[in-house]
């Protein structure tokens, strides 16, 4: 079993290659259906197809991004070079989660709290940054090093891998991707 720091270093630089699944974020205080979910496809090499329940597709690659709205609404824009630092990106490649303890996060590995070892994942504890008396957990697959469940109290978020090898409607969808979106690719 990893130690905190060598945990620290795999999520950093952990790239599962091709996967699909779903993911959410739910809030736990909630008075109404607040929240998100979906289900997303990566391609290594930053491609990215996300797909939100009742807001639409977005999809993403180096060189740009086009959200697909319910309503209908296209946008563009030029790609930024790194995925937001939510999910399901940040579950994905751990190291654009705020997970970590580096300057940027907002939270850490709780290194006085030992690492759980079940079957496939860890979990670790984590400490907010900010004000240390929040806490939470982070569970982490170790066949992926993918972030598969993040429960800071008020919040959970959660990845399921549904497969890790493209089939060919998935090839199809990372050519549409690559496709779609004008750029630098077509210069």
């Amino acid at each position: 079993m990893p130690t905190h720091q060598q945990l620290i270093g795999l999520l950093a630089r952990a790239d599962p290659g091709f996967v699909a699944g779903d993911f959410a974020t739910t809030f736990r205080r909630s008075s109404g259906p607040e929240g998100e979910t979906g289900s997303f496809r990566y391609f290594p090499g930053g491609f990215w197809e996300v797909s939100n329940d009742g807001a639409g597709r977005l999809l993403v690659t180096p060189w740009g991004l086009r959200a697909e709205l319910d309503s209908g609404v296209v946008e563009e824009a030029p790609g930024k070079g790194t995925p937001p630092r939510f999910p399901p990106f940040s579950l994905v490649l751990p190291r654009y989660s705020t997970f970590l303890g580096r300057e940027h996060d907002d939270w850490q590995l709780d290194a006085s709290r030992p690492l759980l070892e079940e079957p496939g994942v860890l979990t670790a504890a984590l400490t907010n940054l900010e004000d240390p008396q929040y806490r939470g957990t982070m569970t982490v697959s170790t066949e992926t090093y993918t972030i598969i469940s993040v429960d800071l109290g008020h919040m959970v978020q959660t990845l399921a891998i549904m497969r890790t090898e493209p089939s060919d409607e998935d090839l199809s969808a990372l050519d549409g991707i690559k496709s779609s979106i004008r750029g630098s690719s077509d210069e």
